[in-house]
């Protein structure tokens, strides 16, 4: 896909186009050499070029190219820089001009972009292909040619020595050099579809899909609004959707439409469609050129899912003076209308140092910085994904940061981030049960079920998680810490560090673990959360939330046992269970130490071995 660059310049406050840039990197160069295109021969040319077919060109016929932009990743050991125009890569230049690379010319090649003059304009001809390309004559290894991480097709082409031939190596980048066009003949109205992106999936019971897309004038006039068509395998049917947006010259935009679909997909066989989407019908006239208006994404379809609520984890400790700050936004945050109800957090005393709040699990969690081992506070996770929308992110870790200043901008960029989480579907559910025995009330029992929508809704077989948090906790000397500030979200207890796999019968799962209350526990501050994920131990990435859920204290019930039915319980001992001190149940019985020992639903009591 080519594309263009519109050269402006300015005459009193009005802006007009004076010309067009032709190529594949928008502007683009890189100023690094590209590992597999450098020579050590000396005193030799090397020569890259794009090409520019026919089909793109024509819509600039009767114009002229007078100038070419090359860029130059390295000016070391360079000598000469030319510029040409075939219509063969090793045919004759149509038109051509040059800059010495010697010190103290004038002008003289640059590292970066070099406007280059032709000795005579080439006007482009109705129905031909043209070459755009640069020679420069190294004197000793350089490594000048700029090659744009853009792969496209017929956007790189070499020939790394005199005597060497031409390869086609479109498939690494774009090289970083575009055809100035300028002439009475400008096209007045084109847009470019440079990408679109589909939802990863799309679930029928929804009817309706949300789709991106990025759009640039490449044109003179300014465009005002257009259509948006999309078409999908398997249908003869279109959905339209009308975006009404501005675009003036070189002028690009992100734009989110919805279509509705609900009479064109209405199954989820197959699994697997296609999305085409055709940019057309220009409010302001034809777009001149439908070559650049049409792009392809694909998406899963399932038939339908569930509400999703959002896990936020915050790694946080007493040490760090931050920390407070980021509380403050969560706080705001999850008292929003927003996102009351729909988002739950939980608190990890670890990543800057720890305090007396930290539990063996928090430094465990550290693993999913997946930063070689470097950590920090405060620090977020958000349902454990990585995505485009959440800032401050890298592909390798699922570690996000608020933005910084006010309470209202840190809530703000939460917010948005936690709601374009809950787009994405959520094909299980969880529904929190827990209850308090009258005799003995030193362990909440819990009990999770739900059903999923799908099968393999993870890669891995699910897990699950169930954690005992409490609020409101008075901080002891939490760095920067007002006079009102307490640790809220505190993780007290839980299941297991990295959760225990679910166990289905068909689509359905029950699940029961008890969590230990300890007496400092202030009972009316505690809650229950759990969730669903897919636990990946070898790529952080891919230990994703699939969802959650939490329940406070006024939602566990007691049970009150009958008087006679517990005092004259004829039936054997139940096996009993062993717990470390923090609450973590041990497969085995221990060896030694100091352990809790649970036997049914009254014996509970502290034991050395």
């Amino acid at each position: 896909m080519a594309v263009l660059v519109l050269l402006l310049h300015f005459s009193a406050a009005i802006a007009q186009v004076s010309g067009l840039n032709v190529g594949y990197v928008d502007g683009r160069y890189k100023g690094t050499g590209t590992t597999g295109f450098s020579s050590t021969e000396k005193n030799t040319w090397i020569s890259g070029a794009i090409y520019l077919p026919a089909a793109k060109l024509n819509v600039y016929a009767g114009n002229h190219i007078d100038s070419i932009n090359a860029a130059l990743a390295s000016r070391l050991n360079i000598d000469s820089l030319r510029v040409w125009v075939r219509t063969s890569l090793d045919g004759n230049d149509l038109a051509s001009g040059a800059i010495s690379g010697k010190t103290g010319s004038t002008p003289r090649a640059a590292k970066g972009w070099n406007r280059i003059g032709l000795n005579q304009p080439y006007t482009i001809k109705q129905d031909e292909g043209l070459y755009i390309g640069y020679s420069f004559l190294q004197k000793n290894t350089s490594v000048g040619l700029s090659i744009v991480d853009d792969p496209q097709p017929n956007a790189l082409f070499v020939k790394m020595g005199t005597d060497s031939a031409w390869t086609d190596r479109s498939d690494r980048g774009a090289l970083a050099v575009e055809a100035l066009v300028y002439g009475d003949h400008l096209p007045k109205y084109n847009l470019v579809l440079q990408s679109i992106s589909a939802p990863n999936m799309y679930v029928v019971d929804r009817g309706t899909m949300e789709v991106t897309a990025l759009v640039k004038n490449i044109a003179t006039a300014t465009i005002t609004g257009f259509d948006m068509q999309c078409g999908f395998d398997g249908s003869d049917k279109v959905a339209t959707a009308h975006v009404s947006e501005q675009l003036a010259y070189n002028e690009s935009k992100y734009v989110t439409f919805s279509v509705s679909l609900s009479d064109i997909i209405t199954s989820d066989n197959p699994s697997r469609r296609k999305l085409t989407v055709t940019l057309c019908n220009l409010a302001e006239g034809n777009d001149e050129d439908m070559s650049d208006n049409v792009q392809t994404d694909s998406f899963s379809v399932a038939m339908h899912d569930y509400d999703r609520h959002v896990l936020i984890e915050e790694f946080t400790t007493e040490q760090c003076p931050n920390c407070p700050r980021v509380a403050r936004q969560l706080a705001a945050a999850l008292e929003s209308g927003e996102l009351e109800g729909k988002a739950h957090a939980l608190c990890h005393h670890a990543g800057y140092y720890t305090d007396w709040l930290t539990q063996p699990a928090d430094n465990d969690y550290l693993w999913l910085y997946n930063m070689g081992g470097s950590t920090f506070a405060p620090a977020l996770l958000v349902d454990r994904a990585t995505r485009d929308y959440i800032s401050n992110q890298t592909e390798t870790s699922p570690i996000f940061m608020p933005a910084s200043g006010s309470t209202e901008a840190g809530a703000e960029n939460i917010i948005n981030v936690a709601i374009q989480r809950m787009k994405e579907p959520a094909f299980v559910y969880l529904n929190i049960e827990a209850h308090l025995d009258s005799i003995n009330d030193n362990y909440v029992h819990v009990k999770v079920s739900g059903e999923r929508a799908r099968e393999n809704f993870t890669v891995n077989p699910a897990r699950i998680n169930v954690f005992l948090y409490e609020d409101s906790i008075d901080d002891r000397s939490q760095a920067s810490a007002d006079a009102d500030f307490m640790h809220m979200h505190v993780e007290r207890a839980y299941n297991s560090v990295w959760g225990d796999v679910l166990e289905w019968n068909g689509n359905s799962y029950e699940y029961t673990c008890d969590l230990p209350l300890r007496s400092d526990y202030v009972r009316n501050h505690l809650g229950i959360l759990a969730f669903i994920w897919d636990y990946d131990t070898s790529t952080v990435p891919n230990c994703e939330v699939s969802n959650s859920n939490a329940i406070s204290w006024n939602d566990v019930t007691v049970n009150t046992p009958d008087a006679i039915t517990a005092l004259h319980n004829d039936t054997a001992p139940e096996p009993a269970e062993y717990y470390t001190l923090s609450g973590i149940r041990l497969q085995n019985a221990p060896s030694k130490g100091i352990y809790i020992m649970r036997q049914g639903s009254v014996t509970v009591k502290r034991v050395a071995k």
